[in-house]
């Protein structure tokens, strides 16, 4: 088994507290992503992981081995790091081997191993190759296969697309989640784009200073963001956030501010009884808000007034910038939309997708 346990992992430099009592488990064969703004601590978790970085307090098993005393070399893990790493005076099957070499694995076994991985990667005919008469795609499958060539229990993805540009990254994406189908390694990947977690994770681990803030499947945590921080970091554009009072008439529930009075759906005001009279924050996803020609069901108690702001047509898409009673907000819309830069627009807001955060601790009340 190639499970990875972290339990209260901790890790500090001098007064400051980089990983905060951590606790994550990841399934063998699992391919999980930490994703988060920089500075989160995603990079020093993978780097304790693999023994780059002293714990400073807490566990870390590797299967069922605790690994805290036990070096880099002798863990059994294999890392791609966000510059390749890869030796400028070797050649691509070189690089590849490099790693069993050091570990004095037969020739015979050296070059099989090579070859079967070169060809898995597409860079058969790149062998003798140096890495400055390749790609950044292409370094990129070196580096990546150096690590399978050496068959260990995990891998360790360090933001190793974040150098590529962006038509290059969708592309190694598909071909690093087409080629954790088949090796079915145990996989923890490092990242601060959203997106990239999203198409690639079995779970996403959503940190923030140190600390995890929810650990779930992406469309969970898409869904379903248990904070603040988190309904705002996955998604982009990012969730609409509006301060709010809650306030009831005749049974019903309305989130009100200067801009616009909205009705709850009824299957969620029970969560919501405890905070009638006071002030939260509702969230809307930008694909939640329509034009009246856009939405099925032209609801007045679910309709907004916005003055747009700016547009940003996308091709298949339209967002446009807009404000109601003071704040800021993004609607993604058809790209067939007729709407112009100071137009006032009706916006309809599909309220069985909100969200509602308690304006204190920004912890999701519904």
């Amino acid at each position: 088994m190639a499970k990875v346990v972290l339990h209260e992992v901790t890790k500090k430099f001098g007064d400051v507290t980089a990983v905060d009592r951590l606790d994550l488990k990841v399934e063998d064969e699992e391919f999980i992503v930490l994703v988060g703004p920089s500075g989160c601590g995603k990079t020093t978790t993978l780097r304790m992981v693999a023994g780059l970085e002293e714990v400073t307090q807490g566990e870390i098993y590797i299967g069922e081995r605790p690994v805290i005393d036990i070096p880099p070399k002798d863990r059994d893990i294999a890392m791609v790091f966000q510059n390749y790493a890869l030796y400028p005076h070797m050649s691509v099957y070189d690089n590849i081997a490099f790693g069993l070499r050091m570990r004095k694995v037969p020739n015979r076994e050296i070059d099989k191993r090579v070859r079967q991985v070169a060809e898995l990667l597409g860079i058969a005919d790149k062998l003798k190759r140096k890495p400055k008469a390749l790609s950044g795609g292409e370094c990129q499958r070196v580096a990546v296969g150096r690590a399978i060539a050496r068959h260990p229990e995990v891998f360790l993805f360090d933001e190793p697309l974040s150098s590529l540009d962006a038509k290059l990254r969708v592309v190694m994406r598909a071909e690093l989640q087409a080629l954790h189908q088949e090796l079915k390694t145990t996989t923890i990947y490092v990242t601060h784009d959203q997106a990239e977690a999203m198409t690639l994770g079995n779970r996403v681990a959503v940190m923030r200073d140190g600390v995890m803030q929810q650990y779930d499947n992406p469309q969970t945590v898409y869904n379903n963001p248990v904070t603040m921080f988190v309904a705002g970091f996955m998604g982009s554009p990012a969730m609409n956030f509006f301060p709010v009072r809650l306030t009831g008439e005749e049974g019903r529930l309305y989130v009100v501010n200067s801009g616009f009075k909205l009705k709850v759906p009824q299957d969620k005001t029970g969560k919501l009884e405890g905070y009638l009279g006071r002030e939260v924050v509702f969230g809307l996803r930008p694909e939640n808000l329509k034009t009246p020609e856009m939405a099925h069901d032209h609801n007045p108690e679910a309709t907004l007034e916005a003055r747009v702001r700016a547009r940003a047509p996308l091709g298949d898409e339209l967002l446009i910038h807009a404000e109601t009673g003071g704040v800021e907000l993004v609607a993604r819309l058809t790209p067939q939309t007729e709407v112009a830069i100071g137009q006032r627009i009706a916006l309809v807001a599909e309220m069985e997708f909100m969200h509602i955060f308690d304006k204190d601790t920004e912890e999701a009340v519904c």
